[in-house]
């Protein structure tokens, strides 16, 4: 295959020292890529990986994220929204996000919401004058108030609810809900 030592020579420093793909390289040696990937295994040179370069200006997907992180209170919107709004796999949706977090082009808690009842509960809590606790019911959660303070403590900014109780409003909410029990 090869005629002198020394084209060997050059091939084993291009192949331990650059990225080019075996196919740039056999065509720079007049050979097959088949050929250069047979003689790199044939003399065990392990190559350094090619540095992945993932541009978030041009990746259709990550534009496609930025653009949902922009819409108010996007840190609520949970991973099975932006995985059905994108129509990607989640796998993929969580490698665009990592990205686009350490770029900081999207809030860090952007994405990191796994509860669909979670996330519209939040909806309703940011848009109607509901009781917490009555919020909670509505979408199946006990413990809404909990996790609002939970999200608080972790650095979500969770604003205070639209409804604000009074006296007389919270006995009248307790008393339908004492009478909703008794039936």
């Amino acid at each position: 295959m090869w005629n002198t030592s020394g084209k060997e020579d050059n091939l084993v420093k291009d192949l331990k020292e650059t990225t080019l793909t075996f196919e740039k390289l056999g065509e720079r040696y007049g050979v097959s890529r088949q050929a250069i990937h047979d003689f790199c295994k044939r003399h065990g040179i392990k190559r350094s990986k090619r540095p992945r370069e993932h541009q978030a200006e041009v990746c259709r997907l990550c534009q496609k994220l930025i653009q949902i992180s922009k819409k108010p209170h996007s840190e609520f919107i949970s991973i099975h929204t932006i995985v059905k709004e994108t129509g990607e796999s989640r796998g993929e949706c969580h490698y665009h996000l990592r990205r686009l977090r350490i770029k900081g082009l999207v809030n860090k808690k952007f994405g990191r919401l796994l509860s669909k009842r979670l996330e519209k509960a939040y909806a309703i809590y940011f848009t109607k004058r509901l009781p917490v606790s009555t919020i909670g019911r509505k979408v199946g959660l006990k413990n809404f108030h909990e996790l609002i303070q939970r999200h608080r403590e972790k650095g979500y900014h969770v604003p205070s609810p639209l409804y604000v109780y009074d006296g007389r409003e919270r006995s009248r909410v307790q008393k339908e809900f004492h009478r909703r029990e008794r039936r």
